[in-house]
């Protein structure tokens, strides 16, 4: 009997091997790639979960820590609180390395991911054949920035399993989906926009096809699963904490209206580019192609098209905004693809120059993703923190004269929220001045200096004013870090460079 050969083994397999493919790149980003990528994945998750374990509330998001009118700030609480058990139940073991608790999140995050790649194979199946679906695996598996975003606390990627189940649930039957299948379809969907709010488009283009299809009874059993998890876990915790449903989700409607143009405002063609560079051109421009070709099947490719039409005309753009649809768009648009090129004569006369696309896309792909798997992000923040670990401070003067663009300092990582923080980026204020201002109990007994222009001249000047000081250390940006600011410098990321504070010494504390 002829032993079959590993490719043989992983058709008969495919769901099977494809996790296994996907595990092994997230395994090695959830312990080699530590930090943070973006400043909303961890000082809106990460910071304030572990704040409320230890007793402080970092952003003053909770009513009884806002004084006598307290406001909703606008945040969904669904995924933070989670953070929030999972490092409560870590305190409860006596577990306090931030370092461990940080793996054992981009580890959970890691499995949450698996379904992304099991659900987008069994979707691509479904649309096509075996070997479409199984290269449309590959591909959610081992796309260049899966793995490092996947292990992120990236709220629009932790929104992408249940759309993904959302999607799967309406095609699974085919071009008529049974009533529990709409209906469990909504119940995903509502998940979704527990943890992000903006995937009630993906939501509202679904209902929008099923009534396009004059499916009445469908869309409305859809609406109604949506609306189950949205009241019980939504409406519920705000109930819980505010007093009132949907508290929060108004505010965070009132705000991001109010504040449409306050951070960025790009052009309606932004996601259009951003969709064409991560899918790695050319191969992009087929995936592309595919997707707006054949708006089939309508119940999923109207939902992902609504999301994308309705980021594209709102101004405040950022790139991480569109991830939640990338992976439904890769599936859509590449099955699409292959369909349309199976059919084509030319595309059949050309067969290599298909093959030279691919082995460029996965020459290019393997090249970023080794390294991504390694890289630490926003590494200098976090060691700095890392680095005053072990001491007590009292207060912190953060000096930024150069650049006048101090970043947030990650808490976590210190162990300490009770602490001030001194912005020093003038030039010209008195540092003894500055220091003597808070209590005695509570001025700072640690500079950082952020960057390292003219650095000797800087940390001379404080100590001209506040005495002796006591380097500590300093703490480099990663790989990653660097080439993020040598492609675009709003990306800053420069040393910090620890000195303690003698405040035996220190004129201002006397």
């Amino acid at each position: 009997m002829q032993i079959p050969g590993l490719a043989a083994t992983m058709r008969q397999r495919p769901l099977f091997w494809l996790t296994i493919i996907a595990l092994v790149p997230r395994l090695l980003a959830t312990v080699f790639s530590g930090g943070y990528y973006a400043q909303d994945d961890h000082f809106l998750v990460i910071e304030a979960a572990q704040s409320w374990v230890d007793g402080f509330d970092y952003n003053d998001w909770l009513p009884w820590n806002q004084g006598a009118n307290p406001v909703p700030t606008g945040h969904m609480m669904l995924y933070p609180g989670f953070h929030f058990l999972l490092f409560k139940l870590c305190a409860w073991l006596g577990f306090t390395s931030p370092v461990g608790k940080m793996v054992l999140v981009r580890l959970l995050h890691a499995l949450w991911s698996l379904i992304v790649v099991r659900t987008g194979y069994r979707i691509a199946l479904r649309l096509s054949n075996p070997d479409v679906a199984w290269r449309c695996g590959l591909f959610l598996a081992l796309f260049f920035f899966m793995p490092f975003l996947s292990v992120r606390n990236l709220v629009e990627m932790v929104a992408l399993p249940p759309l993904m189940l959302c999607a799967w649930w309406l095609v699974r039957d085919g071009d008529r989906p049974a009533a529990k299948a709409v209906f469990v379809a909504g119940l995903f969907a509502g998940l979704a926009i527990d943890l992000r709010f903006q995937t009630a488009f993906f939501g509202c283009g679904a209902g929008l096809a099923l009534l396009l299809r004059k499916d009445v009874r469908g869309a409305l059993l859809f609406g109604c699963g949506m609306l189950v998890p949205v009241v019980l876990v939504q409406a519920g915790i705000d109930l819980f904490i505010w007093g009132r449903p949907f508290a929060e989700m108004t505010e965070y409607v009132r705000y991001n209206l109010a504040n449409s143009t306050t951070y960025f405002d790009q052009p309606w063609y932004n996601y259009l580019l951003v969709l064409g560079g991560i899918f790695i051109p050319p191969f992009s421009l087929a995936v592309m192609f595919g997707f707006f070709k054949r708006p089939k099947p309508l119940l999923v490719w109207l939902p992902v098209f609504s999301f994308l039409f309705f980021h594209s005309i709102f101004p405040n753009k950022q790139e991480r905004f569109i991830l939640t649809i990338v992976p439904l768009v890769l599936v859509l648009g590449y099955t699409a693809w292959e369909a349309f090129r199976e059919r084509s004569r030319w595309w059949q006369r050309h067969q290599g120059l298909w093959r030279g696309v691919l082995f460029w896309t996965w020459g290019l792909n393997i090249l970023l993703l080794v390294p991504l798997c390694f890289s630490f992000s926003k590494r200098e923040r976090v060691e700095a923190m890392l680095m005053l670990r072990d001491r007590q401070v009292k207060g912190l003067i953060i000096e930024d004269t150069v650049d006048k663009d101090p970043p947030m300092l990650p808490l976590f990582y210190l162990g300490q929220w009770h602490i001030t923080q001194q912005v020093l980026t003038d030039p010209s204020v008195d540092i003894r001045a500055l220091a003597a201002q808070p209590a005695p109990a509570q001025r700072a007994n640690v500079a950082l200096f952020i960057g390292t222009d003219s650095l000797a001249g800087r940390v001379g000047r404080m100590q001209a004013a506040l005495g002796p000081m006591q380097l500590i250390g300093t703490a480099e940006p990663g790989l990653l870090d660097r080439v993020m600011h040598w492609l675009n410098p709003v990306n800053r990321n420069v040393a910090i460079t620890a000195y303690a504070i003698d405040p035996g010494s220190n004129s201002a504390s006397r």
